[in-house]
């Protein structure tokens, strides 16, 4: 999983590998993909603002993520709010947003976790195995 997360945030700018790359992501465990990126974005953004997060915030985020992703022709903000809100724990009404797919979704993911976690001071790999390891823990206190 993490080697595919990592090609797939390598791909950003890419149109053609972006789109192999997430969708080999998505073939793999697309949920599994979404919940691990959703920790990375969670964990960049708790780093990012130590003293909480506002509306401002996630304005400044989404903006930046799509001034940065103008060439990945699917891009819609929305999607990238309702991916940060979904990260920080709050999921949206459904009959509020048209139905999204999950390869949509994915790729916003990894749009904003190239944005927002990675960089110099942020190596990936280690936000990666972070979010893995918690993943794994939450599955292993899920099971009776």
């Amino acid at each position: 999983m993490s080697r595919l997360v990592t090609r797939a945030v390598e791909a950003v700018g890419d149109a053609e590998g972006f789109a192999r790359a997430t969708g080999d992501l998505a073939g793999f465990d697309a949920e599994q993909a979404r919940v691990v990126l959703g920790h990375v974005l969670r964990q960049a953004l708790e780093e990012q603002h130590p003293g909480g997060l506002d509306a401002d915030d996630v304005r400044d985020a989404v903006a930046a993520t799509a001034r940065a992703a103008g060439w990945f022709d699917a891009l819609d903000p929305r999607v990238l709010v309702v991916v940060l809100v979904a990260a920080l724990g709050e999921h949206p009404d459904p009959e509020e947003l048209p139905r999204l797919g999950h390869a949509l979704v994915l790729q916003h993911s990894v749009l904003l976790v190239h944005d927002l976690a990675t960089g110099p001071g942020r190596p990936l790999r280690r936000a990666l195995e972070t979010a893995l390891a918690e993943v794994r823990r939450a599955e292993t206190v899920e099971m009776p």
